[in-house]
């Protein structure tokens, strides 16, 4: 039986194995370290933080990213994936919205001695705070999302295609730390079929641990799940891990995290660093 990745079904259950086998570790090593309130923690984290930036503010992101041995299974290309200026833009409406803009201003690929490079798909997301934690309750919020097709997919990069999500972010203070998860459903172009769609759920789980006034850890796990046998290329299960710390100096908080595939498609491993500042636009 054939799936995305043309593997046996013996093939499939090796990767189930090996995405059992990391999130098996991720979990031990999550409930070991993350047991403040403080505002919304999200780089270098891809896990969306429930808690909103306060009303008034702007919060600026920018980054870069190495993946090595990047997959893109719609043109079938392989190489390491270089990201430049990953972006965020961040406005605080009130107590209760906030909104985003996040993209990639390029994405440079190697592969067997050629570079190629694009620009990566932007996405414009409503955060909404639905319950305030409580000492008894966690935080609930909900975030639309609609990624907009930037990309070219005659690149070999990105899938150029209109991609739609909704997800369900929860959170509670734990000790010193804050875990907090997501759950959603997506709706992704089929890239291959004409007036088709693919659905998947959408899902992570990631927490923050400040070890001291200027320092903080964090850790994720995050992905989402195709449950078709036979998903179109570029709608395939997709699932990563992340490591990293945030360190707070000049008003700016830095961020540097590793990184590492936990499907066949993804990438072996990978690193990501960047900062971000937070303005007060009003009060």
């Amino acid at each position: 039986m054939l799936h995305s990745s043309g593997m046996s079904s013996g093939g499939k259950k090796l990767e189930n194995l090996k995405f059992s086998r990391s999130a098996f570790i991720f979990i031990s090593v999550f409930l070991c370290v993350f047991l403040s309130s403080a505002s919304a923690q999200q780089r270098p984290l891809l896990t969306e933080d429930p808690r909103l930036i306060p009303g008034g503010a702007f919060v600026m992101e920018s980054g870069f990213g190495y993946a090595r041995n990047a997959h893109f299974p719609l043109s079938g290309l392989k190489g390491d994936e270089y990201s430049a200026f990953v972006n965020g833009l961040n406005f605080g409406l009130g107590p209760r919205a906030e909104f985003q803009i996040n993209g990639v201003v390029q994405n440079f690929v190697k592969t067997r001695g050629e570079w190629r490079n694009d620009w990566g798909d932007w996405s414009l997301s409503t955060k909404i705070r639905l319950v305030p934690e409580t000492r008894s309750l966690p935080i609930i919020s909900f975030r639309p999302t609609m990624v907009l097709p930037n990309s070219n997919d005659a690149r070999g990069i990105g899938t150029n295609s209109t991609n739609v999500f909704g997800s369900l972010l929860v959170g509670k203070s734990a000790g010193r730390g804050f875990v907090f998860g997501n759950v959603g459903l997506g709706i992704l172009t089929d890239t291959v079929h004409v007036r088709a769609q693919q659905d998947v759920l959408t899902y992570g789980l990631a927490g923050v641990l400040p070890i001291s006034t200027r320092i903080s850890v964090l850790s994720e796990w995050n992905g989402w799940k195709n449950p078709r046998a036979s998903p179109s290329p570029g709608t395939e299960s997709r699932g990563q891990v992340r490591l990293g710390m945030q360190i707070r100096s000049g008003g700016v908080r830095w961020d540097i995290a590793g990184t590492a595939g936990l499907t066949d498609l993804d990438h072996r491993g990978g690193i990501v660093f960047g900062l971000t500042k937070e303005f007060r636009l009003w009060k």
